[in-house]
């Protein structure tokens, strides 16, 4: 009897085993992504709080040991699903360069096996853990764009609204609050992605720490974004008071960033206790007794054993290697182009005075080439073209939409929309912003391009680079911008009107220099 037992106990220890060295295998191929992942958590002060999430996750995963002696074979075929997707996800990301994928990719991958190899109570041993990890990967530098300049233009709304409120006189530059006798620039830094991110990440830490409803949770998250973009405006205006005030040098040097310290304890204080005031008495009696606690545990109703999901899942990660090491080895195809040096400066019958961009600009974009010229004629305004090429996209070389970086110029968007121009009789996406500065208005056109495709949203420029990788080995693209200032004597649509001519005439010389193929 005793060896019947213990020949058992050996059965089952080989699934253990299993998918203890698939597991290893798969961290083992994602090193040097893991290596990328930390250097950004040690640059990049938002994100700072990574090890101690990583820490707390590995902690996760020792109390809740107990889940991995109940194996079950409830939901592996799905795990096995999930899988294959993360393989093919994770292979595109690092083709196309897209660093936030593959993290995330690689997160689904852990849960699949762990779903594939013991069912729905091991897909619970891992989960607490595992959804943690997404608060501390840094999403894609456009998305990051994006959110940074919408909280810079939120914090500065407030800032001046309570500025005005108390009596100072102020004036608004889009993210430049101007004092009179000095300027505040709430600068990239002081967007408040440094409160929000750790300040989300510990909302997600409070509600594993009680018993409470998932849709709980999901409210300690809320709360803690709202509070820490509430508390980064408040900083922000208490700046501008004390130098209205003090002629204090509050705004630069050691006492801004020690000021910006005791702020984000103070966000961090007021996050713990406006989750603890929507708890019911009950609820806060379940205090570390929330995911630490595992229950219900339901024992397999039949002996789990080495089955085809089981094979099918190590097969999969044993063929990543070989893919993998192709792939990161793989030189992506850079086409044959003509430099923008040669560009046209006469298009129909506009005649360009070329110009360039400020080498600090130049930097942060980190394009491969451009062209910068101002198409003028007769007496009308000039119509300004800009194109910014790269030969190869990766995590921080790819185009900066102009929807992101208009605002922070002082000037806002009054109207956004996707239009249609005909381009050899077929119509081609391109995105039109009416964008005002006190009494001047602009008119912008502007569009993507990706081999041979032109692409209005940003979202989709992404997701086209990510699927290419399944047909081709290029990841070059480019962002075309056009723009024309409108006067008080001409109407909008004599500036479409312009601007949509000059376009059919730019179509036809574009190839030579993006190409589609």
């Amino acid at each position: 009897m005793t060896n019947i037992v213990e020949a058992s106990s050996m059965r089952f220890d080989i699934p253990k085993i299993l998918l203890a060295l698939t597991v290893l295998l798969a961290l083992a191929f994602y090193a040097p992504d893991a290596e990328l992942l930390w250097t950004s958590w040690m640059e990049l002060e938002e994100f700072s709080h990574g090890p101690l999430m990583l820490v707390v996750s590995l902690f996760l995963l020792w109390k809740r040991k107990e889940l991995l002696n109940t194996p079950d074979n409830k939901g592996r075929f799905v795990g096995v699903a999930i899988v294959f997707f993360s393989i093919v996800i994770y292979g595109l990301a690092i083709k196309a360069g897209i660093q936030n994928a593959r993290h995330l990719s690689i997160l689904a991958l852990l849960f699949g096996l762990f779903l594939t190899f013991g069912g729905f109570n091991y897909a619970r041993y891992v989960f607490p853990a595992l959804i943690l990890l997404p608060f501390v990967v840094p999403p894609p530098s456009f998305l990051n764009s994006n959110l940074s300049y919408g909280l810079q233009l939120f914090s500065t709304d407030v800032s001046v609204f309570s500025l005005r409120a108390i009596g100072v006189t102020v004036f608004q530059d889009g993210n430049i609050i101007d004092l009179g006798e000095m300027k505040l620039e709430v600068a990239e830094a002081c967007s408040g992605l440094r409160y929000l991110y750790p300040m989300v990440g510990l909302g997600a830490l409070s509600g594993m720490l009680f018993d409470i409803a998932l849709w709980k949770r999901g409210l300690f998250l809320v709360l803690a974004a709202a509070i820490s973009i509430v508390m980064n405006s408040v900083r922000i205006f208490l700046t501008g008071a004390f130098v209205e005030f003090t002629d204090m040098g509050v705004s630069e040097g050691f006492f801004h960033l020690f000021e910006g310290w005791v702020f984000f304890l103070i966000s961090f204080v007021l996050v713990l206790g406006a989750c603890w005031l929507t708890l019911t008495k009950k609820e806060k009696s379940t205090v570390g007794n929330g995911v630490l606690n595992v229950r219900n545990i339901r024992k397999p109703s039949e002996e789990p054993k080495l089955t085809a999901p089981i094979y099918g899942a190590v097969i999969l990660c044993i063929a990543l290697v070989p893919l993998t090491i192709y792939l990161r080895n793989l030189e992506p195809t850079i086409p044959e182009r003509t430099s923008f040096a040669s560009f046209p400066l006469k298009i129909g019958d506009l005649i360009a005075e070329e110009d360039q961009i400020p080498g600090i600009e130049a930097e942060v974009l980190q394009m491969s080439d451009y062209f910068l010229g101002h198409y003028r004629e007769a007496n009308l305004p000039a119509i300004s073209l800009f194109i910014g090429y790269y030969d190869q996209q990766s995590a921080g070389r790819t185009p900066h939409s102009p929807r992101v970086c208009i605002p922070s110029g002082g000037w806002e968007i009054r109207d956004l929309q996707t239009i249609e121009l005909m381009k050899d009789g077929s119509p081609v996406p391109v995105n039109r912003v009416l964008i005002g500065k006190g009494e001047q208005k602009l008119l912008v056109y502007y569009w993507f391009q990706q081999r041979g495709k032109f692409i209005a949203n940003e979202y989709a420029a992404k997701f086209n680079l990510l699927l290419g990788g399944l047909t081709s080995s290029r990841t070059d693209g480019a962002l075309v911008r056009l723009s024309m200032p409108i006067s008080s004597t001409m109407s909008e649509i004599v500036a479409d009107k312009r601007l949509e001519e000059f376009s059919k005439s730019l179509f036809p010389v574009l190839p030579k220099y993006i190409p589609d193929s």
